[in-house]
């Protein structure tokens, strides 16, 4: 553009003006428009109040963290680690689930606003936090991959998993505690404890990991090394598909009375609905 602007346009206008008046186009004199950059300043400055994220709809909410991804988290050697965030917006998107001013908006705006927050502080565009619990503990995660400090996978999904926890509650409490927010459906409440399994299972990766080297390593070693596979496949936060293949079961499996998740037994109870659906799933992707 800038060598269109400065050396290409001077020429060409003295070759068009070189010719007949009669034969030249009056808008072949006229310079093209500098393109308008429509994008929101929030969004450059990774400053958007959690108001502002909140009042987004889903399509756009996608669009901005797209948009941290390739412009700003790239310097952060974390370009491609949320698209567990982008897989559950696209499952609203697809459920018209989470309108600005719902129970689902408001637990989504609190995760937004913190991995927004965290980025803008781990990249020093910033230090405030919004009051978001959440946005120092994505500055932990996002300063610690740019550092290559999160290599093992078990202490990349523990960090993980406590910033999107931590922003997960901070965004649910502010959904409790505004008037004007709806309540959940129990449908969303069941949905929501599957999600809360997810961050779970990351966060006890290495437990779960070895667990299942103790029970099968030495008695069943190919059910080994396949149940850590679909641990890992399912915890990728480079990859969209599980959690938007485990959006859509955990929603179809919420319509049903199945338990909120209160205790370990109702946890393992959750386990037991959602992962032959999941491992299906897993093996159909393959």
């Amino acid at each position: 553009m800038v060598a269109f602007k400065y050396l290409v346009w001077p020429l060409l206008g003295t070759l068009v003006t070189a010719l007949p008046s009669n034969l030249v186009p009056r808008e072949a004199l006229i310079p093209p428009p500098e393109p308008v950059d429509l994008t929101p300043a929030c969004w450059k400055n990774l400053s958007c109040s959690f108001h502002e994220i909140e009042d987004m709809n889903m399509d756009t909410r996608l669009e901005f963290v797209r948009y941290m991804e390739a412009v700003h988290f790239d310097k952060l050697n974390s370009a491609n680690q949320f698209r567990p965030i982008e897989g559950v917006i696209t499952f609203f998107i697809d459920e018209n689930l989470g309108s600005p001013g719902s129970w689902v908006s408001y637990v989504d705006a609190g995760i937004v606003e913190a991995i927004q927050r965290g980025g803008a502080i781990a990249l020093d565009l910033g230090s405030f936090d919004g009051g978001n619990p959440g946005s120092p503990k994505w500055n932990t995660f996002l300063t610690e991959m740019k550092n290559g400090e999160l290599d093992d996978r078990n202490d990349h999904d523990y960090t993980w998993s406590i910033a999107e926890q931590t922003a997960t509650e901070y965004g649910k409490t502010s959904a409790e505690t505004t008037s004007m927010v709806g309540r959940p459906t129990k449908q969303q409440l069941r949905w929501y404890q599957f999600t809360q399994l997810f961050r779970a299972i990351m966060r006890n990766r290495k437990k779960i990991i070895l667990a299942i080297r103790v029970l099968f390593a030495l008695t069943n070693p190919p059910l080994a090394l396949a149940a850590e596979a679909f641990i890992d496949w399912l915890t990728d936060t480079t990859n969209i598909k599980p959690t938007q293949i485990g959006c859509k079961i955990a929603w179809g499996l919420s319509e049903f009375d199945v338990p909120l998740g209160a205790n370990l037994i109702d946890d393992a109870k959750l386990l037991k609905a959602l992962l032959p659906k999941l491992y299906d799933a897993y093996k159909d992707s393959k």
